[in-house]
Order: C-alpha cells, then sequence, then structure tokens
C-alpha cells in the first residue's frame, strides 16, 4: 500500500499516511486538538537499477566495513 506525506499548513508538522490508491487525500490534519488543511507533498520514487557495474551487496557492506 503506498504511503503519502502530508503537511499540516498551520504547524508545518510533516506526517506520513498510508492510503489506497483509490482513496481520496486527506484534506484535515492530524493534530491533537485542532484540524488543519494539510497539503499532499510530492515523494521522490524508490528506484532499483541493476546494472552490471554496480557495486554488489557484499562488495558495498565491505567497502563500507559494515557486518
Amino acid at each position: 500500500m503506498p504511503r503519502y506525506d502530508y503537511k499540516c499548513l498551520e504547524c508545518d508538522k510533516v506526517f506520513e499516511v498510508e492510503q489506497k490508491m483509490s482513496e481520496d487525500a486527506l484534506e484535515l490534519c492530524l493534530c491533537k486538538d485542532e484540524q488543519y488543511l494539510v497539503k499532499r507533498l510530492p515523494s521522490l520514487p524508490k528506484l532499483v537499477i541493476n546494472n552490471p557495474n554496480s557495486m554488489t551487496d557484499k562488495k558495498l557492506y565491505k567497502e563500507l566495513d559494515i557486518d
């Protein structure tokens, strides 16, 4: 299920909501006492590029000294 970032137009709080693509965008913030208007923020897509010249996970972990 996709996740969408929203920003409260009153308190500038950014929060993430998991929604179905068929659901309407949120209109109100999830702030505690009062509800303000929100704006959906564009998110960057996650890209996975499989390139024969790219470093494998094992080599990357070794390069970064990660166990």
